[in-house]
């Protein structure tokens, strides 16, 4: 596995402990195991932070800081994954999340746009004094579907997400110790 193109792309542990939401952490972060990068780690991290990623809250990296503790995964792994969430893709995964939970439920489906105010609604509830969606959008929208459909969706992608990793670690180390032994059976004997 590239490992050293993969530790580039994941934030340091100074990075991390940057963060003032993080600082109550400290104490529990200094444990090596969280910051290996070996197999078993990074594959925990991979499934703890895909479906961290899921959940509509304003503290998925803190879900994933939380996860990888108690897992003993890789934490810039975890961390890192919950951006599979940001700003682009955030509308069609809450809008594939719905659909799934509203089929499931048998409710009636909404628009893309009312999903949009949504998310917009909830976030100035939550980072200002805007109205409380859950009180706005009661009646037109299924929280429970939304929820169900969005929780099936991170499970399911976890898993999917988690085996595909361990997968291609497998094929990747197992093509690096092929080439090798073909490199060294090439080699002339040492006389």
């Amino acid at each position: 596995m590239p490992q050293k193109r993969l530790k580039n792309l994941l934030p340091t542990p100074e990075k991390i402990l940057e963060s003032r939401s993080l600082k109550l952490f400290a104490p529990h972060l200094a444990d090596p195991r969280l910051w290996q990068f070996n197999r078993h780690s990074l594959n925990k991290a991979v499934y703890i932070g895909v479906l961290s990623a899921f959940f509509p809250l304003p503290g998925q990296m803190l879900l994933a800081l939380i996860g990888a503790l108690i897992f003993r995964a890789n934490v810039p792994m975890a961390l890192g994954l919950t951006w599979i969430t940001n700003p682009l893709t955030t509308l069609p995964i809450f809008y594939a999340g719905y659909y799934v939970g509203a089929h499931i439920m048998g409710e009636p489906m909404i628009s893309l746009r009312v999903i949009g105010r949504m998310i917009a609604d909830f976030s100035l509830w939550v980072l200002a004094n805007g109205a409380n969606p859950f009180v706005t959008y009661r009646g037109t929208v299924s929280l429970t579907a939304f929820c169900l459909g969005l929780a099936l969706l991170a499970v399911i992608t976890s898993i999917i997400c988690g085996l595909t990793f361990k997968a291609i670690w497998r094929y990747k180390t197992v093509t690096s110790w092929q080439k090798r032994q073909k490199e060294s059976s090439d080699k002339p004997p040492k006389t």
